[in-house]
């Protein structure tokens, strides 16, 4: 359809030439060369065909580009180098300075998917060897990939307040339709202005803006700054000079084109298409049209997707799956009880655990039936946990709720659910004590977590009961620092406790533990003592830090 309304325009365009329109006069060449035209038109079989050599004669006789004869298009591409670079030192500023690589080990061999800035040696595509080759001090990191494509998304959206029409290619470029969106911005220029001001200058964003997305990425890949280019005229003029590596073809094709000579798209646009297609195929034909400047593919814009998501901090060194079961119920109950589910049911649910020293973890869990009970949603997804779950200490958990629908059918229940109407009841004092107190939380449920844990502010946490609390899960048993004199043997002779120093008249019991295999680890020595007003402390010196702590009954 497309290939069909190209050929309209330019036999058009060919007519009002032909016919002196308005404005138009016909190039005395033409005349001796129409009958050799529509001959020669009769030889192709395809609409594409016949749009492509009359496109041809029309750039030899100057009758302008095939925007200028079919309309005009305009296409923004924002690309953005060193994407995963970027965001890793966004949220870690201290490694500017350090030459760094971020590896991705998803084949058989690790490759560097991108660098630092201080490791300019390095290119993206090298195996890990041959980059510890050219930067042995280089920093190794792993590829987060789900921290990437998140950042990614919210440059996306970003893009979406400029136009309605935003293609998200790969991470990292982004096309953008601006085609009649002028006149809503007050002009090109503002327009332009605006798309450049939507991505955060430490991204370094560079915008091409061209007639079709071929050409617009080409502007934009080729600047040498951050900054903003527009093709003026004839987009094969504007390509001609540039390499056939910027081509998105298959490389082995790319090769053989070189070794035939054809280094720059100049030199594949000067060639005849038809030699291309017998010895290239469809690749070769591609390969023609894009260095001529023609690009027939339309932006897939991002169907609007509506997402209800929360986050829950979990306490340090969390990492049991009985924790991670107490956290999805918190969480699950908390992002159900959203105003914008009220009613509503999920189709797709996605976990993000934040790990200590380690890359995101992310699961996406799929129900088979739209779910808009939190009990079940959260019932499938500790189901799944039990056998994929993270395998380093969470820092943080979030879950986000996609494919959103209204209600569906639902089969009642004949019996009353004594559970919910427990619950509802709890609420209702809970939210009444609130009123009273001021908002505090004032009732929470104790969840146990881990009991064989050797920290004990680990074994027992205190939730929430009204599931819309803003604040997290804290430990029952939070210990708090607390200062101790020493004794030669580095056991407490005597502690402070409400600013007076009490002397430990005897040491009830002594245990210690250490986890040295976790990122962060913990190494504590307990000492159970007596002071001399017959108070009975639990203290620990913790061996990481060299403090002394006070853990609390």
């Amino acid at each position: 359809m497309a290939s069909s309304y190209r050929v309209c325009a330019v036999f058009s365009a060919f007519k009002r030439v032909v016919s002196g329109g308005p404005g138009l006069s016909a190039p005395p060449a033409l005349d001796i060369c129409a009958p050799r035209l529509w001959k020669s038109v009769r030889c192709f079989v395809s609409a594409r065909d016949i749009s492509t050599k009359l496109c041809k004669i029309a750039r030899t006789f100057d009758l302008g580009t095939e925007q200028q004869m079919a309309g005009d298009r305009s296409i923004g591409c924002v690309v953005l180098a060193h994407f995963r670079a970027c965001l890793e030192l966004a949220r870690r500023p201290e490694l500017a300075d350090q030459p760094g690589l971020i590896v991705v080990r998803s084949g058989s061999r690790p490759l560097v998917a991108d660098r630092l800035p201080a490791a300019a040696a390095i290119k993206p595509g090298m195996t890990l060897e041959q980059a510890l080759a050219l930067e042995p001090r280089a920093m190794v990191l792993e590829a987060d990939e789900p921290h990437y494509e998140r950042g990614f998304e919210r440059l996306l959206d970003r893009l979406g307040e400029v136009s309605d029409r935003v293609e998200g290619s790969e991470l990292g470029i982004a096309y953008v339709g601006l085609d009649g969106l002028a006149q809503m911005h007050g002009g090109e220029g503002p327009l332009h202005e605006a798309l450049l001001a939507a991505i955060p200058a430490a991204f370094g964003p560079r915008v091409g803006v061209g007639p079709n997305p071929f050409s617009a990425f080409v502007a934009a890949r080729t600047r040498r700054s951050p900054g903003l280019s527009k093709i003026e005229g004839d987009p094969a003029r504007f390509l001609a000079p540039h390499t056939i590596g910027l081509l998105p073809l298959p490389s082995d094709l790319l090769e053989e084109l070189g070794m035939l000579g054809l280094q720059r798209l100049g030199d594949v646009a000067a060639q005849e298409p038809d030699a291309l297609l017998d010895r290239f195929g469809r690749e070769g034909r591609r390969a023609w049209e894009l260095a001529s400047g023609i690009d027939e593919c339309l932006l897939r814009p991002r169907a609007p997707d509506e997402r209800v998501s929360e986050t829950i901090s979990l306490p340090s060194g969390a990492n049991s799956l009985e924790l991670l079961r107490v956290a999805v119920d918190t969480l699950v109950a908390r992002v159900f009880a959203q105003s914008r589910m009220q009613g509503r049911y999920a189709g797709t649910a996605t976990l993000t655990c934040q790990l200590e020293d380690a890359p995101d973890w992310t699961k996406a869990f799929h129900f088979r039936r739209p779910v808009g009970d939190w009990r079940r949603a959260a019932a499938i997804i500790k189901a799944r946990l039990e056998t994929e779950h993270p395998r380093a200490a969470v820092e943080a958990m979030t879950i986000t709720l996609t494919d959103l629908s209204g209600a569906t059918g639902a089969q009642l229940s004949l019996f009353p659910d004594q559970r919910a109407d427990r619950e509802r009841r709890l609420l209702e004092t809970e939210r009444g004590l609130q009123a009273r107190f001021g908002g505090k939380q004032a009732l929470h449920r104790l969840v146990e977590a881990a009991a064989w844990h050797p920290a004990p502010e680990l074994r027992t946490l205190q939730v929430p009961i009204d599931p819309a609390a803003r604040s997290g899960m804290r430990p029952v048993t939070a210990p708090a620092s607390v200062e101790v004199r020493e004794d030669p043997g580095e056991r407490p002779s005597a502690v402070r406790i409400g600013g007076e120093w009490r002397a430990v008249s005897r040491i009830e019991n002594r245990w210690c533990f250490e986890l040295w295999w976790r990122p962060a680890p913990i190494q504590r020595s307990y000492y159970r003592v007596s002071a001399e007003d017959g108070r009975r402390l639990t203290l620990y010196r913790d061996g990481e830090d060299q403090q002394w702590y006070r853990q609390s009954a």
